[in-house]
């Protein structure tokens, strides 16, 4: 979604059948300022075998740490709360 303030989130995520069960396959969730800076950005990419959560992980400004695959509405929630702080200053 984008704001009037030019903020975008991203989410992307792929799903399969198997054996008539919906199963995940990969996830992605960006959120970056209207810079285009990224916020933060949670995925299952398998890049970052060294975090104790992977595949999933969270990419922060200057780090990566580890995460659980986080639902839409925590994301959603997280973005809008960034987006205030980062609006109220």
């Amino acid at each position: 979604m984008r704001t009037n303030r030019g903020y975008l989130l991203e989410v992307s995520e792929a799903l399969g059948i198997e054996s008539d069960m919906l199963t995940f396959i990969d996830y992605r969730y960006h959120f970056q300022d209207s810079e285009n800076r990224m916020v933060f950005r949670y995925d299952s990419a398998t890049h970052h075998r060294h975090i104790s959560s992977f595949p999933h992980h969270k990419h922060l400004p200057d780090s990566i740490v580890e995460s659980h695959k986080p639902d839409i509405g925590q994301v959603i929630e997280e973005a809008v709360r960034a987006l205030h702080r980062e609006t109220s200053n």
